[in-house]
């Protein structure tokens, strides 16, 4: 049967998901587009709660609805659903929910049973650790990309403020490009690393800043991201050990997107 109503309670569900995090804190789900996504998130190990289908994606892909449904349960909507519930021009076809992404769980539980963690498959030593933390960063387009940079340069975690955008947001799902599903991202948790003995570094315009290129990083490090406009707070800063800063000769500034991803590939030297 083709669901057509938007009164029907899973298309309505799949609409909150998509738009409200309030609802995404509530059910514990959050709800992704796309086919390429899905096989990202199956391919990282999550498991689909749901998913639903325009009947002619349907179709057209055999072969993905009989992976799909050995997953979770399908339901197939009329393509005028498929409008109504995604916050793109031109849905896909493809709509699942997943379990929240963000760890709750201490960041000593992850240091400590993994080892090196992420960082132990590029060769490092056993004791180094690299976390990228964002502090009040509100643009879903630059939490995504940053995401995506930690990924490919092997970040160990990710740190949010409780101001950031919404990592569960479908731009930010997006803009990361299936490296939210991989790279672990946790709520908080700064003051916990300095107690784990981590040097905290912000990245900032000030007098006693050193230059990137010129700055050595402990082997356990974290670095600090400050927003778009106002750059890292005055209460975050007081946290920082050193602070860093991106010699740049004409422009008044870089994004933070931007920013962040030159730290990070200085950081893995």
């Amino acid at each position: 049967m083709i669901i057509t109503s938007r009164q029907n309670p899973q298309v309505a569900h799949f609409r909150a998901l998509m738009r409200d995090r309030k609802a995404r804190l509530e059910s514990g789900l959050f709800a992704v587009e796309g086919e390429k996504l899905f096989h990202e998130a199956v391919a990282s190990g999550l498991k689909p709660e749901q998913i639903l289908l325009t009947e002619k994606f349907s179709q057209k892909n055999d072969n993905f609805c009989k992976k799909a449904a050995n997953l979770c349960n399908i339901d197939i909507i009329s393509d005028d659903l498929a409008e109504y519930i995604s916050d793109t021009k031109s849905p896909q076809g493809v709509f699942f929910s997943l379990p929240l992404l963000d760890k709750f769980s201490k960041l000593s539980t992850l240091i400590n049973s993994t080892g090196t963690s992420r960082a132990s498959a590029s060769q490092t030593t056993a004791a180094r650790f690299r976390v990228i933390a964002l502090d009040e960063v509100q643009t879903p387009g630059n939490v995504g990309a940053i995401i995506r940079s930690c990924d490919a340069f092997g970040v160990d975690a990710l740190l949010l403020s409780e101001s950031c955008a919404d990592i569960h947001s479908p731009k930010v799902i997006r803009s990361a490009m299936g490296s939210a599903f991989r790279l672990p991202v946790y709520r908080g948790g700064l003051v916990e690393l300095k107690t784990l003995g981590f040097t905290v570094i912000g990245a900032a315009l000030s007098d006693k800043a050193e230059k990137l290129t010129d700055f050595s990083f402990p082997e356990k490090s974290v670095v600090v991201i400050g927003s778009e406009g106002a750059g890292i707070s005055a209460q975050v800063l007081a946290l920082c050990d050193s602070e860093i800063y991106i010699p740049i000769k004409n422009a008044e500034s870089l994004n933070a997107a931007v920013a962040a991803s030159i730290i990070i590939y200085e950081m893995r030297k």
